[in-house]
């Protein structure tokens, strides 16, 4: 992955918030049409869709296979596929985009994101391309986490969730065996590290992935973020601040570094040596058998207060149409030839060769039974029942969650502290 330093992004997150409401026509060329309809595009030539996508390796790969076989097939619609920096993909390239109506016309989103794009109207409702087959084949759960004011505005491509890589040789020299409880993994964390090495490495960054890396914590904890009648948001809690605690703990001991020079989500932090453990999520498996064959690592389930069963989350990216598109029906063509096809090859491969992760449709994980029980696919699979979807919230509301992390882990904060600011900071509005 790209590196990864720590930056604040909130002020283009929170402007983009503001102004998305006026987004105008995207970049895509092709024939003339009104925003928001769609054309041919046949009388200048094919139609041109803008494409941008973050990933590296085997998943970059595979994105550009997609793409070269889906341009070979159609010479009325070409994509113009264009690598950009997952860190900035969420936290200023797209929502920059969005505001100056410069942004792709084929959109990956996040829960983090999600609701933050639809409140803006910036995805365009993809309902009409749903066959009731299609929707009978999607998880109910995650048909409705694209769902908006009845309408589905994403195509949702995979689920992953997370677990604890650790270093099978760093840990066994240490006579330490993976963590089962808090106290646990933090004991662990502080013996593991030394001057070359941290004890575990947890994502640092001000954005929606370290989040999505907290929220198993919170629920384990026993907290959750509900919404009262009054329309407030609860998020001081002593679940909240007992969660908060931990995670900002790792830091404050100084057992997990403050910042990393590859992703968060890159088990190489693991392979390198940069810490004994990390949290990351399935999508790390392919690496382990491809880029990182040579290191020892293995996986086990993120650790509980009390080593009980845990809780784990399952995110992961989903394809939106840009509203401001002129292009939306040639774009919703490109994302579900893919992802919602009868056609699964496409759908099948994403989650089995570019990299593993589960399949948003019953079909697909069908069609492909034998490869979720094979090395550390068969750990992830045997706690996937553990798994709750990802939440998505208000922007207010994540963002006042993702500052909360960054006072506990960076600001000196206790956890009852940055609970009690984020719920002011949340319904401020």
């Amino acid at each position: 992955m790209k590196s990864a330093k720590r930056t604040s992004r909130r002020a283009a997150v929170i402007a983009v918030v503001a102004v998305l409401g006026a987004v105008t026509a995207c970049s895509s060329s092709g024939g003339a049409g009104p925003t928001g309809g769609t054309s041919s595009g046949a009388s200048n030539g094919p139609v041109t869709l803008e494409f941008w996508s973050f990933y590296t390796g085997s998943e970059a790969d595979y994105v550009n296979k997609w793409v070269n076989d889906y341009n070979a097939a159609h010479k009325d619609v070409q994509i113009h596929h264009k690598v950009v920096s997952q860190t900035d993909y969420t936290t200023t390239l797209i929502p920059t985009a969005l505001a100056n109506g410069t942004a792709p016309d084929i959109l990956y989103v996040e829960p983090a994101t999600f609701t933050k794009y639809a409140d803006a109207g910036a995805l365009a409702d993809l309902t009409p391309y749903y066959t009731d087959d299609l929707k009978k084949d999607i998880l109910p759960a995650v048909l409705k986490s694209v769902t908006y004011n009845d309408k589905l505005l994403a195509l949702p491509i995979e689920l992953e969730t997370l677990g604890l890589f650790y270093d099978k040789t760093a840990l066994a020299a240490e006579g330490v065996t993976p963590p089962k409880t808090w106290d646990e993994m933090k004991a662990d964390a502080k013996k593991l590290t030394n001057d070359k090495r941290f004890g575990v490495a947890l994502p640092v960054e001000d954005t929606g992935y370290t989040l999505f890396n907290f929220w198993p914590y919170l629920w384990m904890a026993g907290g959750d973020i509900k919404k009262g009648s009054d329309g407030k948001y609860s998020i001081d809690t002593p679940q909240m601040a007992q969660a908060l605690d931990f995670y900002g703990s790792f830091f404050q001991a100084g057992s997990s570094p403050k910042s990393l020079q590859i992703g968060p989500w890159d088990v190489g932090n693991v392979a390198t040596g940069v810490a004994a453990m990390q949290e990351s999520g399935s999508y790390a498996i392919k690496a382990t058998e491809t880029d990182y064959k040579a290191a020892s690592i293995g996986v086990v389930p993120l650790p509980s207060p009390d080593g009980g069963k845990g809780i784990t989350v399952a995110g992961g990216q989903k394809l939106a149409v840009n509203a401001a598109s002129k292009h939306i029906k040639e774009a919703a063509d490109f994302i579900f030839s893919g992802f919602g096809s009868t056609d699964l090859s496409v759908a099948s491969g994403w989650v089995t060769q570019a990299k593993f992760a589960y399949p948003a449709r019953q079909s697909v994980i069908d069609a492909n039974k034998d490869i979720f029980n094979q090395g550390l696919r068969a750990d992830f699979t045997n706690f996937y029942d553990t798994a709750r979807p990802e939440p998505s919230y208000p922007a207010a509301v994540t963002q006042a969650l993702q500052t909360a992390l960054q006072d506990v882990m960076f600001g000196g904060s206790t956890g009852a502290d940055a609970a009690k600011k984020a719920q002011a900071t949340a319904n401020a509005g």
